[in-house]
């Protein structure tokens, strides 16, 4: 599912992770960066003082003046080296115990800055610098030891990295809330057009962002129109149903006339048509109703609405003195327009009234939607009779009173919020047993 808070979420998520990813990059370089240039001049420094000292001539190896050296270049294996190089001639630190560095050539370049390993393998950082002295050119390497110094940068990045990690994790963290606080004016306007949907409010009330705040004001303009439109058409329907109730009344009374009554053909002819009139009326009357699936604010109390038409049923077939057994999960609703549900529980409890015996069975599943089940202990059907119960004006059977519009008054229910009804042979009652579901 489309989530304006997720997308926020993980894009600016990601821009962190981009962010802090590069910063760390940068700053686990940038101290090693400071400490190498830091030995580097240290480094240079040697050479230069190194250069001043050292003894340059033709045809013989390269030596030291007799002034002391510094003691780090003197003990064996301090950490600190420097070797000279003059052509295939070496001239070594006391340090180095009579070892060479294996320094590459530095080609044309006048210096150099290396990474090498020394004689146990220690990290040595490398100042190489080609010089010239009487007329002789060679070459100065000056070498530390920079153990300590990886030591102590690996052990602060470990700090910097806990702390980055936790530091972004927390942005992380506020940044979802603050997107949630910004976003809960629109899961507030959501809880209210729910509230809308059970009939608690008309209109969505609460403030939102300015960018969203079009959107309400047209979902707010739409529900008024359609409840205006709705209640429109009700009343015209119902004015227009009444209209015609008078001149249906006179064309009824013009079958008693004696002009009439001897034209058996006509009579018969204008008794098919108050007949197609009055059913057209009762058609019309009760399809006004099927547009409530779109009212807001509508729902229906299961078990109080069904206590309520049982009851009326009873009155209704009294002479029958039928039984009812009724199954309905206590204090269960369902969004939806109250006419339109009684409308048809009222026809498929009429309809099973009509036909049964004695005993009839209406079950609500305890689960999400609405699911139930209106069983009888009537004739029940034939295979072949499913599709013309809901058959606008088909009946089954003649003599039972009615204009067959019941059974295809509740598919068209069914159909418009979105249900399923089946029909079959009840398998405890022996007659018809109608199953509808409509969905979450």
């Amino acid at each position: 599912m489309y989530s304006l808070q997720s997308r926020l979420g993980l894009w600016l998520g990601l821009m962190l992770v981009a962010i802090f990813g590069a910063h760390i990059l940068l700053m686990s370089q940038f101290p090693r960066y400071l400490a190498e240039e830091h030995v580097l001049t240290r480094l240079q420094h040697d050479s230069d003082s190194l250069y001043k000292r050292l003894l340059i001539q033709p045809n013989l190896a390269p030596a030291l003046s007799k002034d002391p050296i510094s003691p780090i270049y003197s003990a064996a294996c301090s950490g600190h080296y420097f070797q000279v190089k003059q052509g295939d001639t070496y001239f070594h630190s006391p340090s180095l115990a009579g070892k060479s560095l294996a320094i590459p050539s530095i080609g044309s370049d006048k210096n150099a800055t290396l990474h090498l390993t020394g004689l146990h393998q220690e990290p040595l950082l490398v100042w190489v610098k080609k010089m010239q002295k009487n007329g002789e050119v060679f070459t100065i390497a000056i070498a530390e030891d920079i153990t300590d110094i990886e030591e102590d940068i690996a052990e602060r990045r470990k700090i910097y990295f806990v702390i980055t990690g936790i530091t972004m994790v927390l942005l992380i963290v506020l940044q979802r809330l603050l997107i949630r606080r910004a976003i809960k004016p629109v899961e507030q306007a959501r809880q209210e057009l729910l509230s809308i949907e059970k009939g608690q409010l008309e209109k969505i009330t609460q403030k939102v962002p300015s960018e969203i705040q079009p959107l309400v004001n047209e979902l707010n303009h739409l529900l008024t129109v359609m409840g205006k439109r709705l209640e429109r058409s009700r009343n015209a329907t119902g004015n227009l149903a009444h209209a015609l109730k008078t001149p249906l009344s006179v064309l009824n009374q013009l079958l008693d006339s004696p002009e009439i009554k001897a034209n058996p053909e006509l009579s018969k002819e204008i008794t098919d048509i108050s007949n197609s009139i009055h059913t057209s009326i009762n058609r019309e009357l009760k399809r006004a109703r099927l547009s409530g699936g779109t009212v807001p604010g509508q729902h229906f109390a299961v078990e109080d609405e069904i206590k309520g038409l049982v009851n009326v049923m009873k009155k209704v077939h009294a002479q029958k003195n039928l039984h009812f057994d009724i199954s309905t999960p206590a204090h269960k609703t369902y969004q939806a327009d109250r006419e339109d549900m009684l409308e048809m529980f009222g026809n498929l409890l009429d309809n099973a009234c009509k036909w049964s015996n004695y005993c009839i069975k209406l079950t609500v599943a305890d689960k999400p939607g609405l699911y139930f089940s209106i069983e009888d202990d009537g004739p029940g059907i034939h295979e072949k009779g499913e599709d013309l119960l809901t058959a606008r004006g088909s009946r089954l059977d003649e003599k039972m009173p009615g204009h067959g519009l019941g059974l295809s008054i509740v598919k068209e229910i069914v159909e418009q919020y979105g249900g399923e009804i089946r029909f079959d042979k009840s398998p405890t009652l022996g007659g018809l047993r109608v199953e509808i579901e409509f969905p979450k």
